[in-house]
């Protein structure tokens, strides 16, 4: 269950404020709230705008609080993630997209399912894009949607 339910996009937008001006202490920008942030910057920016300035954020964040730890790996990756949820339910208003990623991806641990843990913690990680190396990003849809597709195909012929 996630930790958090957002009621309206206010709600959404004081997180990012908040995230934007280092309001936050470390421990109370927790995984659904980077989650938020990546979602509304998703759904107002191009993927590149939004990349940018979620990078920059969490480093200007991290920098904010005397820490190091920026990891360009883990950024980019909840980026492409989140992106193709968003765009799996284009139709939603923006609070019910964003409440379904933080339901959907409310273990950071996901991570795991994409990467082996020696990838995703090397020096080259951190430092720059990896693709990778259990299972590519686009195939993000739940391990259900190739039986679900088989049974709407099926509704199909009936019809």
């Amino acid at each position: 269950m996630a930790e958090v339910t957002y009621r309206n996009e206010s709600e959404l937008r004081d997180v990012v404020e908040r995230f934007e001006h280092c309001a936050f202490a470390l421990s109370e920008f927790t995984h659904a709230r980077h989650l938020t942030v990546a979602c509304l910057y998703l759904f107002t920016l191009s993927y590149e705008e939004a990349l940018g300035r979620m990078r920059s954020g969490l480093q200007r964040f991290v920098a904010h609080h005397g820490r190091q730890g920026y990891h360009e790996t883990i950024t980019r990756f909840w980026m492409e993630l989140l992106g193709n949820h968003l765009r799996q339910c284009p139709k939603e208003p923006l609070v019910t997209k964003v409440n379904a990623a933080l339901q959907r991806f409310a273990s950071k641990h996901v991570l795991y399912d994409y990467y082996s843990r020696e990838l995703v913690m090397s020096d080259a990680a951190k430092a720059g894009w990896v693709e990778p190396d259990l299972r590519p990003i686009a195939d993000s849809h739940s391990a259900a949607q190739p039986e679900f597709d088989r049974v709407l195909d099926g509704l199909g012929k009936e019809i």
